[in-house]
């Protein structure tokens, strides 16, 4: 069957339909449903729906979503949707509100998104670099470049709003290289917080060819445009454990308490560590989450997809050499939507991890260096 984007399609398997918004492989299509986020599909599991056709008595709900817009101009700040009564107005021009409070596949945390002007044309034009609040925190934050010569420019800081983007520097081609390698640091404020979070440091580098391949622009539900993300932190990698807050309050001096909390885990990756730069990552929905026995089949795969792409961009960001990700037998839908997903990324190998031990369920990632 020869889909293209905006064609209307059926669930052959699971109640509902909706959009086709990109092609991601001869078998896999993103699929843009009612919730507002996309799903990975599998071609051969949905069925299209032609206008007036036969088929359409069983597209049983309306799915009202839009296909992405090229973009000509800057963004204009969107209004501020009716389920975030909680954010405050802002009249920052460089300010966008996101989509969705949380969920949508992507979790709570910050993330660095490069996005294109131009949503028809992705490996041409003027890029706008876009820092992605996903939480219920203000995030104060400070942005260091690389330079040539080994060391960092401060480029900026500000405060980004709780469920906003920032939207922090343009940039043409031609100066893409300055903005590849570069340190963010958060600190993360609420008035009255019910968790108190400690400040995060990332740092992140990427090839500069990346941004010249369209497969690494991937849809960002967040922002509602293609563009390519950047995982900086997982909200839940901030959280302050009760032994570092009672070394807080123990009178140690703060060189004495970092030494001692140097086995606390820096990333989430780390805490899949099996070794030395490795990890162990198990996808199936039951052992990343328990209330999901009303998850439909899509948002299941939605869940496993976002959580395999931060636990990536994590052992990415902190220099592991070999991750394997379990995803099980099943019917091949996760593992094919991982390898399409890993195929968007320089210097990383993969292959099935060893039959011994893993049987067919699962894949090995080796990351080269300076990935």
């Amino acid at each position: 069957m020869n889909l293209k984007p905006g064609d209307k399609v059926r669930f052959l398997n699971e109640k509902g339909g909706g959009i086709v918004t990109s092609i991601i492989s001869n078998t896999m299509v993103n699929v843009a449903i009612e919730e507002g986020f996309e799903v990975p599909v599998l071609a051969k599991d949905v069925l299209l729906i032609e206008p007036e056709g036969a088929a359409g008595r069983f597209f049983d709900r309306q799915v009202n979503v839009t296909l992405p817009a090229q973009r000509t101009s800057a963004p204009e700040v969107k209004p501020l949707p009716p389920q975030m009564p909680e954010a405050q107005e802002t009249t920052d021009s460089n300010v966008r509100f996101l989509y969705r409070q949380s969920g949508a596949g992507t979790l709570e945390g910050i993330h660095l998104a490069f996005v294109p002007f131009d949503q028809k044309l992705l490996i041409s034009g003027d890029i706008e670099v876009v820092l992605v609040n996903n939480t219920a925190y203000e995030a104060i934050y400070s942005l260091m470049l690389k330079n040539g010569e080994g060391t960092y420019t401060g480029s900026g800081y500000d405060v980004v709003p709780p469920w906003s983007g920032m939207v922090i520097g343009e940039t043409g081609r031609e100066h893409l290289e300055m903005w590849c390698d570069g340190i963010v640091q958060v600190l993360f404020h609420q008035d009255s917080p019910a968790r108190v979070l400690s400040p995060l440091h990332a740092s992140y580098k990427a090839k500069p060819v990346r941004f010249y391949k369209e497969s690494s622009y991937i849809s960002f539900p967040l922002l509602g445009e293609r563009a390519l993300v950047i995982n900086l932190g997982d909200l839940a990698s901030q959280v302050i454990s009760a032994a570092e807050e009672t070394l807080a309050k123990s009178g140690i001096e703060t060189a004495a308490r970092q030494k001692v909390m140097q086995a606390a885990p820096p990333a989430l990756i780390d805490l899949h560590r099996t070794g030395p730069g490795e990890a162990e990552v198990d996808l199936h929905i039951s052992a990343l989450r328990a209330d999901y026995t009303g998850m439909q089949n899509s948002e299941i795969l939605l869940f496993q997809m976002g959580y395999f792409s931060s636990m990536l961009e994590s052992a990415i960001a902190y220099n592991y050499k070999k991750v394997v990700f379990i995803h099980g037998i099943g019917n091949g839908t996760l593992r094919t939507a991982i390898t399409s997903k890993l195929g968007e990324y320089e210097n990383l190998h993969f292959r099935s991890a060893p039959f011994a031990q893993y049987g067919n369920g699962a894949i090995e990632v080796s990351i080269d260096a300076g990935s």
